[in-house]
């Protein structure tokens, strides 16, 4: 853990995906099923609602997709130049977003005590959307004691094709949307438990 104390997060500052590239991916993920997002449950039947804690509309991508393979190089790359080095055997599927004005996510961890659901250990999140497109809907991060914000270089992640890796067990929201519409792909890597 000492390691995620010292590099809480990374993310792609020097090649982001091109702006045709996330045009392209929002479009395509526009043709799967939007529903109004729960605050867990990754199906329907499971997801628990709670529109003061969460409100935003998701799709979930199918696996084995051209945008899980580009995820899934970006937290290969993030595990080894952060050095957690942590063991990933599986990943989740893939969530597609939409947040438009008032649509936000409070203050969460994607691990959860639930025996059935996977050790989550890393989770990565993309900006797709132009910052031109959007007010508000900043991603923010708290350290490892969940007690202090870390002060991300927030104009950097709001830019296109942006990507964000950070461990699951790290505190994390999404601010409100003042205007327009925001889109972000996100997903979890999970393995072993550590010991």
């Amino acid at each position: 853990m000492r390691q995620v104390l010292n590099t809480p997060y990374w993310y792609n500052k020097e090649q982001r995906i091109p702006k045709y590239l996330c045009e392209e991916i929002i479009e395509l993920c526009k043709e799967y099923e939007m529903n109004s997002a729960g605050v867990f449950g990754a199906n329907e039947k499971d997801k628990l609602m709670n529109t003061s804690y969460r409100q935003t509309n998701i799709a979930w991508i199918p696996k084995g997709t051209v945008v899980e393979n580009l995820l899934h190089s970006h937290v290969g790359l993030a595990n080894v130049q952060a050095r957690w080095n942590f063991t990933v055997t599986d990943m989740e599927v893939a969530q597609f977003a939409e947040y438009t004005k008032g649509h936000f996510y409070d203050w969460h961890k994607d691990v959860a005590l639930n025996p059935a659901t996977p050790h989550r250990k890393l989770s990565i999140s993309v900006n797709l959307s132009d910052p031109k497109d959007y007010e508000g809907g900043d991603l923010e991060l708290k350290n490892y004691w969940g007690s202090k914000d870390l002060k991300l270089p927030t104009a950097e992640l709001r830019k296109q094709g942006t990507v964000i890796v950070f461990p699951s067990m790290l505190l994390h929201r999404v601010t409100e949307v003042t205007k327009g519409k925001r889109y972000s792909l996100v997903q979890w890597y999970s393995g072993p438990e550590f010991t």
